[in-house]
């Protein structure tokens, strides 16, 4: 073993114990959290942007309806042309909550996604106090909407969020592969468990909150003016107003269904694309330390044959991804009531190098290119403020103009 692999190693190892600390960090706050208690949040307004007819666009359209509020609120479904797909799976719902549909129209200059959400606040704004932000592919507890509005009470808090956790286990109907979705769930996980009681969070699109007050206050639809990653354009405003962003782990939502290995590397690619332009700084630090950690554990494989010695660092890095990856899967069994969870939690234990290399190859893509493809449509982010929307296949009939489609 030479100086470098030394180095190189315990670089690897020192990464991996603070990843482990923060991971634990994580658990033990969703262990001890306890849900805040209802309180005024006003007139609520829940939007949820919605592209095509996904698997499971039902049963998640319904968990946003049916939530357990005494207070009342209000959903509003966005979607980009009158002729979407995913009309006519939500027109028939009925129980739960009052909603509508709202026309957004094509977007130039920035996301889609974006566009649909700024163009449908712009139109409901004053209907609500607080603003919340959810996705269509993700099933929410009956407790979600309550626990996240009530988590925005309280000095210096600019929004609340929860994040997804990818149930790979349930079979749904989306078809694809056990590993890739099984990488997917892993890749994914290790995000979820840096979130924790500190000033790092960031806010995920699809379980956000938000007071109009501070939406106004902090230039959030300035920020989307020309983005093509609502989260990360919301969390930056929120941030340069001297706010912070509340992590609320019972807001910790299942997504469920299977992906194929070419969903897998343009989901995950895409996201490490759009940090690189929206958050450099974790980006940077992201590829330093996953390919320190892919170059030590890669070294030291290639020498097991010959090496006796390096079974005990390989061990060890190897041993200490899988604790991280478990802990962060404890801290979702205790937000997400689901067996599947407890069935594949051997996969997270497994799964952590080739989740790291996934990595690596996500970050030395986003190197060399800016383009990205989501929902059909291409885009080139030239700026966290400037999208080029570069076309692609639309669900829709025609581009259309704002508007609703009945209640």
């Amino acid at each position: 073993m030479t100086i470098v692999l030394y180095v190189l190693t315990g670089i690897a190892l020192i990464q991996g114990a603070v990843a482990l600390h923060k991971g634990i960090r994580n658990r033990n706050y969703a262990r001890d959290f306890t849900p805040p208690p209802a309180g005024p949040p006003g007139r609520v307004i829940v939007f949820c942007p919605v592209r095509g007819r996904d698997p499971g666009l039902a049963e998640s359209a319904a968990s946003v309806l049916r939530q357990d509020f005494p207070d009342g609120y209000r959903v509003v479904f966005v979607v980009d042309a009158p002729g979407d797909p995913a009309v006519e799976t939500l027109s028939p719902l009925t129980g739960g909550a009052p909603f509508e549909i709202f026309v957004a129209g094509r977007a130039s200059g920035r996301g889609q996604k974006v566009h649909n959400l700024r163009e449908a606040v712009r139109r409901f704004h004053d209907d609500g106090n607080v603003f919340v932000f959810c996705d269509a592919d993700a099933v929410f507890p009956p407790t979600w909407l309550g626990d996240l509005t009530g988590s925005l009470l309280g000095g210096g808090v600019g929004a609340a969020t929860g994040y997804r956790w990818y149930v790979s286990g349930n079979d749904g109907p989306g078809g694809g592969g056990r590993l890739a979705s099984a990488l997917r769930a892993a890749w994914n996980a290790s995000i979820a468990g840096y979130f924790g009681p500190h000033s790092g969070n960031f806010a995920w699109g699809g379980s956000t909150g938000i007071r109009r007050e501070v939406f106004d206050a902090a230039g959030v639809d300035d920020a989307w003016s020309g983005a093509i990653s609502d989260d990360y354009a919301l969390t930056r405003a929120v941030r340069s107003a001297g706010l912070t962003i509340r992590y609320v782990p019972t807001c910790l939502v299942p997504t469920y269904g299977r992906c194929g290995w070419r969903e897998l590397l343009e989901f995950t690619t895409r996201q490490i694309k759009i940090t690189r332009v929206y958050a450099p700084g974790v980006w940077r630090l992201a590829f330093v330390g996953f390919t320190v950690f892919l170059a030590a554990f890669g070294w030291l494989t290639l020498m097991l044959p010959v090496e006796p010695r390096a079974w005990i660092p390989w061990s060890v890095l190897y041993v200490l991804a899988g604790v991280r990856a478990d802990v962060a899967h404890q801290a979702a069994q205790r937000s997400i009531d689901d067996p599947a969870l407890a069935r594949d939690r051997w996969l997270y234990r497994l799964l952590p190098p080739l989740a790291a290399l996934l990595y690596g190859y996500n970050l030395w893509a986003s190197l060399v290119s800016r383009r990205v493809a989501w929902k059909g449509i291409r885009y080139t982010m030239v700026a966290p403020d400037r999208t080029r929307v570069e076309g692609g296949g639309r669900p829709g009939v025609g581009a259309g103009g704002s508007g609703r489609i009945g209640a």
